[in-house]
Order: C-alpha cells, then structure tokens, then sequence
C-alpha cells in the first residue's frame, strides 16, 4: 500500500502524490475503494489535503500508475461549509491545512463583508489562521477602503491589498503562503486565477471574465488542487464559491466570534443575552453608539437568523 497526500478532485476522481517520491513528480490518479477505513462518514469522504492509503496498480500498456483510496487518515482540521444541496452533510473544501486566504476584489464584482465574515468564523472555528486579501486595486483604491478594512486589521487579521493583473503587493502574499499549506477560497470573478499565475511566473490556470448579466463571475477552476511555488508552499485553489452556508457551529456561541463584542458582552444584564432583542444589552448599545462596527454588527444578526437553534 501506498501512503499520499491527495493534491486534486474533481468529481469522484482523485490525484495523490506519494509521500516517499524523492522525484516529486509521480502522480498516482485514484477513486475511492467500495469500501474505506475513514473517519468521515458524514462528510465529504475524500478531499485535497488528506492523507490516504491507495491500493496501486500499473495502467494496461503504459507505465502510469492508477489506484483505489482504502484508508483516509484521521484530519488535524479541515475547512467545510454544509453542502448545497443536502444541508444534513459537510461539504470539505480543504483538509489539513495551516491557512486561509480570503479572496475578494474591490470591483467586479464587489467584495461581500458578510460572505467575508462567515469564512473568518470558519476558520476560527477550525482553529485556522485566515487573511484577507482584497484585488484589484487597480481599479479602486482609497481612503474609505482601506478604513472599512481597518476593522479586520483591529481584530488582529491581516489584510492585503494587490493588484494581480498589475503585480502590485505580492510579495506580501508570497510572506503569508510561504511554508504552509493555504487554501485560497473565495468568489468568482475575483482574480484568484491571474493571483496563481503571477505567483508560479507562469500561466497554470486559465482565466475569464465576469458574467454580464449577474456581475459574478464564471467558475474559471473547475478542480479543487493543491499547487506548490518555488518560493515554498502549497497553495489549494477551489472553484468559486457563490455561497457559504456555515457548518459545525453552535447558534448561542456565534457571539465568542465576533472579539469586538468581547469588551460590552460582559456589561449584558444576562448572562445569556444573545445581543439581538433583550433589555439592557451592552453589544446594541456599544452598536447604537458607534462604538462597534454597523456592518459586522448586522452581519452577526444575519448569521444567527440563518442558524438553527
């Protein structure tokens, strides 16, 4: 048996590259046993980061491996959402991984605070360490930008802002990717293809344009896969994602991830006050005041609306 990790998926097919490949270069292509020893039973069984035991045997007349997935070994974390059609299962976009990259652009589309704050509270949750990188400065940049993003840079969180196209910041990103494992998640449309290829000094992905009719972009990656920079690191590119619905977390609890409510939340007249209708509530108080930002604000009342108790 072969021990790997798992760099591609795309549908039910798998890429593992072998652990014990002094070369780097060999790629055995895999499916999933009928039957597998994995812990995953209630969520994606098989996803890029993991590390999996592969049955492996040659390809008739050529000298390329195949295999079949027996063993998924246990994840140190992973970075899900719940699945879009079937909300009862977890939806792994990355396993194993030391970092997130929020990806989002300044225009074309525009960048979503809320979508934004939802994958911060994932990566929280799966004790991942995010950054936000905010593209295409070239188009917009200014002052209130960069003060609507200072929020995040109060709550501790790095953000970046880049051009890409014009290779503008960079290097800040190459600092933060540099001997990790990051997922790099975020829309359509945002540029997180012209990021890659900048970065590899080569083109390996392809890149395309913003759908006229909605704003939101085409899905140019139509594979999740882990790619690897000379510089050092490892990168995991998914498709865009159109939507996030959050998976694993406790509705009474979202408040612990909002650190700006740290400071007031123990003022509350109740010990349980979830910050959304009771008397006396210090967190409405301190947003009244201005003293918390409006939009985290209302997007920590949108994310416990859409939670079930």
């Amino acid at each position: 048996m072969e021990e790997g990790i798992v760099v591609q998926s795309i549908g039910k097919d798998f890429l593992v590259k072998p652990t014990n490949d002094k070369s780097g270069n060999q790629i055995i292509e895999c499916v999933t046993a009928g039957k597998i020893i994995s812990e995953n039973e209630n969520s994606s069984m098989v996803a890029v980061g993991d590390i999996v035991g592969v049955l492996v045997s040659k390809k008739k007349n050529t000298e390329s491996a195949e295999g079949k997935i027996v063993i998924v070994h246990p994840r140190m974390n992973c970075f899900s959402r719940k699945t879009v059609y079937q909300q009862s299962r977890e939806d792994i976009l990355a396993a194993n991984i030391n970092k997130v990259l929020i990806f989002a652009a300044t225009a074309d589309p525009v960048y979503n605070r809320r979508f934004i704050d939802r994958l911060l509270l994932t990566s929280e949750l799966n004790l991942i360490e995010p950054a936000i990188c905010i593209n295409k400065i070239d188009l917009i940049f200014n002052k209130e930008l960069q003060e609507e993003f200072n929020v995040y840079k109060k709550l501790g969180i790095n953000v970046f802002f880049i051009s890409a196209l014009k290779e503008k910041g960079l290097e800040q990103i190459k600092d933060f990717i540099k001997d990790s494992i990051t997922l790099l998640c975020g829309a359509s449309g945002t540029g997180k293809s012209t990021l890659i290829n900048k970065l590899a000094g080569r083109e390996i992905q392809k890149v395309t344009d913003i759908s006229s009719k909605t704003s939101k972009g085409k899905h140019t990656t139509s594979a999740t896969r882990m790619l690897e920079f000379e510089f050092g690191g490892k990168l995991i590119d998914t498709p865009g994602l159109r939507e996030f619905a959050l998976w694993g977390l406790i509705k009474s609890e979202i408040a612990l991830y909002f650190h700006e409510f740290d400071l007031f939340s123990q003022q509350c007249r109740y010990s349980t006050c979830t910050h959304t209708h009771e008397p006396d509530c210090a967190v409405k108080k301190a947003y009244e005041d201005e003293m918390i930002d409006a939009q985290r604000y209302e997007s920590y009342l949108n994310i416990f609306d859409s939670l079930d108790e």
